[in-house]
């Protein structure tokens, strides 16, 4: 059986690393080039509005501002269907620009949007997620005009909608996916335990033979 010196250790343990950091770089590498050629941008335009209603101090009632503000609440669910109900984005549909009318079907549009809605507020934010910012700020846009000039149209009685804030290209966020990040560090660990097996098995290989060969 061969006795290794420390001199043979040390030799043998940094091959083993140059041999995992190499790969490692490798599988980093590669698998950065795979998330390059898999990444898209997509944008999200969003808009609040906040549907309330108008009530006059003369009015004799017992806290009819409270009363009515309760009813809004429990109204807000219906008004985030309302926004994305087909009738309401076919007529949000029209109000696109030409260009972008011509890339995005009302069908788009309807998987475009979304609504969101928190409990205690009167509060409605809508959104509109596509591949280019000014697609997403036109339609999240057209959303809420259509929805400010139409709900009573939809659900009568219903509160105004009050629109919190203009279109504006700060409203829109962008996603790129997926993350070269995370691929690159899954590629780095995956290239670096092959590395270590791959070390493994040659230690393993050559003690056998180096051992078969004493006897």
């Amino acid at each position: 059986m061969k006795q290794y010196t420390p001199a043979n250790l040390v030799k043998t343990f940094w091959k083993s690393i140059i041999c995992i950091f190499i790969l490692a770089i490798i599988g980093g590498g590669c698998m950065g080039i795979v998330a390059k050629h898999k990444q898209s941008t997509t944008y999200t335009s969003t808009q609040s509005v906040l549907i309330s209603h108008n009530i006059e101090q003369d009015i004799n009632n017992s806290n009819p501002q409270d009363s009515l503000t309760i009813a809004d609440m429990n109204m807000m669910k219906t008004y985030a269907q309302i926004a994305e109900s087909p009738n309401l984005i076919t007529t949000a549909h029209k109000q696109l620009p030409s260009k972008i009318k011509k890339q995005y079907s009302i069908n788009s549009m309807m998987d475009a949007i979304n609504t969101k809605t928190r409990d205690q507020s009167l509060v409605l934010t809508i959104s509109a997620k596509s591949s280019d910012k000014q697609s997403s700020m036109e339609m999240s846009n057209a959303v809420v005009n259509t929805l400010q000039k139409d709900l009573s149209k939809y659900q009568p009685g219903a509160g105004e909608v009050h629109v919190l804030a203009k279109k504006s290209m700060h409203n829109v966020t962008s996603e790129t996916t997926p993350h070269l990040k995370k691929y690159v560090a899954v590629g780095v660990a995956l290239g670096g335990m092959i590395g270590i097996i791959i070390s493994f098995v040659e230690i393993t290989l050559k003690d056998l033979m180096n051992r078969s060969r004493n006897n």
